[in-house]
């Protein structure tokens, strides 16, 4: 079907679905208790939106050639993705997405066990269970069932999210308004900058579970829609959330769950049991796509060889990469890798931004450029 087949509204639709996995993966823990945003932007106070201008750029250069590599080459899982600017240095980026893969889904998902355990008095071992059993029955059910699972999250976090921003800023919104008045802030624009740059491109891994949503698209207006669509919702939380983060800063950057802290120091516990239950959600879903990414890797491998894991295949390895994670977390042994997180956003760099949009881009511009020595991948 070309795309002058397919409504304008479904084509768009199509693409809003990717944007909505990307926010569902990207925000999760990070944005969920604050302390990802303190980190790389809202620690710099007034000159904050210096980190939230380059990392929003620096994603849509790369986000729209990501998925027009996916589009372009029908590349819609990671390896095969790679294939299209490593050639047959794809395994570099494979090792690195584990890598990464792994201390995230084992520190969100270790992180959801702990906070329903805490909420609802249950053993960790039982509360781990439940988000492992949760991202084994999505993965049975298919990937129908889970694009809704995002799509839910989504709009209730944000109906979340509105809530408590409205809350805080109405309690709050003139001491924030007066700090970024007075321009607190510490460090330099080029510090912030930086942090910008290096906070999208470590979170550049949650481009590949929306890969498999790109084989929908019909021509570049998807992409650019998707790419749009997601820095909207991204930034414009990120946004919001700094200048909520400003009526307690610089006191904001010492706190280890800013969200949980703040809302408890204003007394907001009914907001705060709303707080606990969406995030719970949302980590899940963070947990879920990447779980989702490798996947869709090993059963296109399996693909190549006539074979395939099937519904039932695919729920059993989801609860197996979950369970070995999460396990990992509690043994410590993710805390030594967690040390060098911030080393990944280089290694991201140099395996996957800057062959994406040099090599990506000449073979985006000419497809046939090569073909056989890129088919031997």
């Amino acid at each position: 079907m070309g795309s002058s087949e397919v409504p304008l509204w479904r084509r768009i639709w199509y693409a809003t679905i990717t944007a909505i996995i990307l926010q569902s993966v990207w925000i999760g823990g990070g944005f969920g208790s604050g302390r990802e945003i303190v980190e790389f932007i809202a620690k710099y106070g007034s000159l904050a939106w210096v980190s939230i201008v380059v990392s929003a750029v620096t994603l849509a250069i790369a986000l729209v050639p990501s998925l027009e590599v996916a589009r372009v080459f029908r590349a819609y899982d990671y390896m095969s993705w790679s294939k299209q600017f490593l050639w047959k240095f794809w395994w570099l980026f494979d090792i690195s997405f584990i890598v990464l893969a792994w201390i995230v889904i084992a520190v969100v998902g270790a992180a959801a066990g702990y906070m329903l355990s805490d909420l609802a008095g249950l053993p960790f071992a039982a509360s781990a269970a439940l988000v492992i059993v949760i991202v084994g029955l999505l993965h049975f059910f298919g990937r129908r069932v889970i694009e809704a699972y995002w799509i839910v999250g989504t709009v209730g976090l944000y109906i979340m999210y509105f809530i408590i921003w409205g809350y805080t800023l109405a309690v709050k919104g003139g001491e924030a308004l007066a700090k970024l008045s007075a321009g607190l802030y510490q460090g330099t624009p080029a510090d912030a900058a930086i942090d910008g740059f290096r906070y999208m491109l470590y979170n550049l891994c949650v481009v590949m579970p929306a890969l498999e949503s790109v084989d929908r698209y019909r021509g570049k207006l998807e992409s650019t829609v998707a790419t749009v669509v997601a820095i909207a919702l991204i930034y414009g939380a990120a946004t919001a959330i700094w200048i909520c983060f400003m009526a307690y800063y610089p006191e904001v950057i010492g706190l280890t769950v800013p969200w949980y802290d703040i809302l408890k120091a204003m007394g907001a516990y009914w907001a705060l049991a709303i707080y606990v239950f969406w995030i719970f959600f949302t980590l899940t879903e963070t947990a879920l796509g990447m779980v989702y990414a490798i996947v869709r890797r090993v059963d296109a491998h399996l693909k190549l060889r006539g074979r395939s894991l099937g519904r039932r295949g695919e729920a059993l390895l989801s609860v197996v990469i979950l369970a070995v994670s999460i396990a990992t977390a509690q043994a410590g042994l993710v805390a030594l890798v967690a040390a060098g997180y911030g080393t990944m956003a280089w290694v991201f760099f140099v395996v996957y931004f800057v062959p994406l949009i040099t090599v990506g881009l000449v073979r985006l511009a000419k497809p046939s450029w090569m073909r056989e020595f890129w088919a031997r991948a």
